[in-house]
């Protein structure tokens, strides 16, 4: 996790006013007949400025709001008494209202310094913005604050890079702050991926949690608990139509929400007519092998869309989210990525949504290795070392829907498999797996222990080649 930056006791000054708050900033003054403030506050950054109000905030009020999440009263000797309350906006604090002067406060002053903290909350709305940061940064502090707040794991996954324009960078920022929030106040989720995507023209910003969802089916589609959900849902549906984007909302009750935002930021080539655009992830266990994938499908195959490389992948279960989440049509994965159980995996991957066609990326795969993707659904199995135009070939084959393989791949799948030395008991045993049954299931019909058919599985893993019941199944 990134932890957030620490608050400066200090808030700059900003010179931009807004009339609301100049209203409320001269209120508070009035309150205390002296000097009123209201300040910007971005917790995930660590950044505090002054919105409304002449001068320097006094003492360290506003880091203190934060700390205590609550009013602050300092009548100490020695200086104007100082009153400071939170500007809320669910859990988030997005600002303070402070005031100065006049005092002793009381219980009155404090519940009327709220009221006008709840009107400063319409104009703070839309804290948070870049203010120097790139969007991945941004969104990393930000994460970094829904883990702190909301007892949610966060992750980040970035595709490609490219330049944004400030204007567009900070509209989908705050797009995928509002969506971070109701995961925070609405989902009751556990997890929460975001991924910035950067395509040819496009950025493709994600959001995409495991909480309780809603029916997105229904006549009020944007309709989800709380009326702060159901504005900040408008609020980025309008942030989407003034960037001339596309907002998709897909939730299932029980089944978790995913937000995708996608904005123009700057001239895309045109597509060649009549012909798809084939977008493709690229996975590997090694940077060097995913570089030089990506590098070669890129100025081999302009007609390709996006070609992009995921880093943030150890395991099968990485790997699945990574493509339900990115939605690649063509995912050209490393085979060691896959593990033992290749053939649950690939069948997890199957299953998703929106499945991509895999192509294998192996310098060596053993043949029963090999048969058993193909069989699972595998478009093609190429060596990371391959040149250009085989690699291309494949991954383009690919994104049609057809498998292409070499010639000694074919005549590979064409022998038999490994059947030296295997007994006819064996034999037996090996044709009982490939029906699914257990080893006790295996022991009544033939009339021998559980032990003796577990001795039988071993013998035939080691004799075909096979690394687990489910390899061997493939071959009965």
């Amino acid at each position: 996790m990134v932890a957030a930056a620490p608050l400066s006791p200090t808030p700059e000054v900003t010179g931009v006013e807004d009339p609301l708050l100049r209203r409320i900033a001269d209120h508070l003054g009035t309150l205390a007949g002296g000097a009123g403030w209201v300040v910007r506050v971005d917790e995930a950054a660590g950044r505090a400025t002054v919105a409304v109000g002449t001068g320097s905030v006094p003492g360290d009020a506003v880091a203190r709001v934060l700390a205590t999440r609550a009013p602050v009263v300092d009548d100490g000797p020695g200086h104007p008494p100082v009153l400071a309350v939170p500007v809320r906006r669910g859990p988030r604090i997005v600002g303070a209202c402070v005031v100065a002067g006049g005092g002793p406060f009381s219980g009155a002053d404090v519940h009327l310094a709220e009221l006008f903290a709840d009107y400063a909350v319409l104009a703070l709305a839309d804290s948070g913005a870049l203010a120097g940061r790139t969007l991945e940064q941004a969104v990393r502090q930000e994460l970094a604050w829904v883990e702190a707040h909301g007892s949610v794991r966060a992750d980040l996954v970035t595709v490609g890079a490219g330049a944004i324009p400030d204007e567009v960078a900070d509209e989908v920022f705050r797009m995928a702050q509002e969506a971070l929030l109701n995961v925070v106040v609405h989902a009751g989720a556990t997890t929460v991926r975001v991924g910035v995507l950067h395509g040819p023209g496009t950025l493709t910003v994600l959001v995409e949690d495991d909480g309780r969802g809603f029916d997105a089916a229904a006549p009020a589609r944007l309709h989800v608990a709380g009326a702060g959900a159901r504005l900040g849902l408008r609020a980025t549906a309008a942030r989407a139509r003034r960037l001339d984007g596309e907002l998709e909302i897909d939730s299932t009750p029980g089944r978790g929400t995913r937000l995708r935002v996608t904005v123009p930021c700057s001239a895309a080539p045109a597509p060649t007519p009549g012909r798809a655009r084939t977008g493709v992830l690229v996975a590997a266990v090694r940077p060097v092998v995913r570089a030089g994938v990506v590098r070669m499908l890129q100025l081999g195959e302009p007609g390709l869309g996006m070609v992009s490389e995921v880093s943030a992948v150890t395991d099968a279960d990485d790997l699945a989210g990574a493509c339900r989440l990115l939605g690649p049509d063509v995912l050209v994965v490393e085979h060691e990525l896959l593990g033992d159980d290749l053939v649950a995996v690939l069948e997890g991957l199957a299953a998703l949504p929106d499945p991509p066609a895999v192509v294998l990326l192996a310098q060596h795969c053993a043949d029963e290795r090999l048969r058993a993707a193909i069989a699972a659904g595998v478009k093609g199995c190429v060596d990371p070392d391959a040149d250009t135009d085989r690699l291309v070939a494949v991954v383009a084959a690919a994104g049609r829907g057809e498998t292409l393989l070499a010639d000694d791949q074919l005549g590979r799948l064409a022998a038999p498999p490994r059947t030296a030395g295997i007994t006819p008991r064996e034999h037996q045993v090996r044709g009982l797996v490939a029906r699914g049954l257990t080893d006790r299931q295996i022991a009544r019909i033939l009339a021998i222990s559980a032990k003796t058919v577990e001795k039988h599985v071993g013998s035939l893993l080691r004799k075909t080649g096979t690394r687990n019941r489910t390899m061997l199944a493939r071959l009965g």
